[in-house]
């Protein structure tokens, strides 16, 4: 089956990004990634996006495809497809580097601002909570209309990690701060389009719960 796929294109040395079309021949279970990678060998070498495990482990594709946030790699183009059309976008709240590929280091680098007071690092905690639930694939951030508006917010994901990654009833004081739970407004989008079912808004509301309740100590 034909489709056209509409990819939002940008480079550093352009004034803006534009979109540019492409007329691509695939079967209606085709990955939108394979479909990428088509594009990028059969028609512009000059694509940019992220890829690395294929088959939803590792997050690295994220991307809002027809509106939406997705993993490339486990979406059909034949399910998203509107009359033969897909357009594909890098996703918000990051700077893009080039094309489909961000930079993601705003997210990352909270990571070193929500370690527990008991001098327990995140870092070596977090990573058998990664394997278990979530991929650090941004769409969480992308989704979320207040990391979208707020620099500051430390955001969904992080959050979340914090909390599941301590296990002695302690958070870090940022999280109880309007740079933490206190900037979530409940839209639960990071919910709705995480590909891996971490719900980082359902903890989030936990978190306000407990420390309302004094059942969570801020160090």
């Amino acid at each position: 089956m034909k489709y056209r796929v509409i990819i939002r294109k940008y480079k550093t040395e352009w004034r803006e990004p534009k979109y540019v079309s492409y007329e691509v021949e695939a079967d209606p279970d085709t990955s939108v990634l394979d479909v990428v990678e088509k594009i990028s060998l059969e028609k512009d070498r000059t694509l940019a996006f992220e890829h690395a495990c294929h088959h939803g482990a590792c997050g690295a594709c994220g991307m809002i495809i027809n509106g939406v946030e997705r993993l490339a790699c486990i979406t059909k183009i034949g399910e998203v497809a509107r009359n033969g059309i897909v357009v594909l976008e890098p996703l918000r709240g990051f700077k893009v580097i080039s094309d489909l590929a961000v930079n993601k280091s705003r997210m990352f680098k909270h990571y070193a601002l929500v370690k527990p007071g008991t001098h327990e690092k995140v870092v070596g905690t977090v990573e058998v909570e990664k394997l278990l639930d979530c991929l650090e694939c941004g769409i969480c951030y992308s989704a979320c209309p207040i990391a979208n508006t707020f620099e500051g917010y430390v955001g969904p994901s992080v959050i979340a990690m914090s909390y599941k990654s301590s296990s002695n009833g302690k958070v870090p004081a940022i999280i109880d701060s309007r740079r933490g739970v206190w900037a979530c407004h409940g839209s639960f989008e990071c919910i709705a389009r995480c590909p891996v079912d971490f719900k980082p808004g359902e903890t989030i509301m936990k978190i306000r719960k407990e420390l309302l309740f004094g059942k969570l100590q801020v160090v």
